[in-house]
């Protein structure tokens, strides 16, 4: 008496589905969060504040030109902001990404200029 087994059931078949849906839905929450009042993106240059752009109120995109030895561009759209050029040599800083929600950073070492996000929003919690 021979018993064929199935290498997949339906059951199977319900739970990778609903585990694949879950894990898209919350990519897609994280990633697409809305831009808080209070973003603000603060630009630094050797560790000195030179520029804060309110990510709400960019109406459209532009293209902002810091200079420098390695000639770092950064793109501001509605609601973020982004490494677009560097003439740095491995290119870390642009292919960081878009930065939208507070605590995000993005730094070229070699031109030693950072990007990072701060909120209004007050601390949920404390560490350490």
């Amino acid at each position: 008496m021979a018993v064929s087994k199935k290498a997949v059931c339906k059951g199977d078949v319900f739970l990778i589905t609903a585990l694949l849906l879950l894990a898209l839905g919350l990519f897609l929450w994280f990633t697409a969060l809305p831009v808080r009042s209070g973003a603000t993106a603060v630009v630094e240059i050797d560790g000195d504040e030179v520029a804060r752009y309110e990510l709400s109120r960019q109406t459209e995109e532009r293209i902002v030109e810091l200079g420098g030895a390695y000639r770092v561009q950064l793109r501001l759209a509605p609601g973020e902001i982004a490494f677009y050029h560097s003439g740095c040599p491995d290119q870390t800083c642009v292919r960081t990404g878009t930065l939208r929600t507070p605590g995000q950073v993005a730094v070229c070492l070699p031109a030693r200029v950072s990007v990072r996000i701060v909120g209004e929003e007050p601390y949920d919690g404390m560490t350490g």
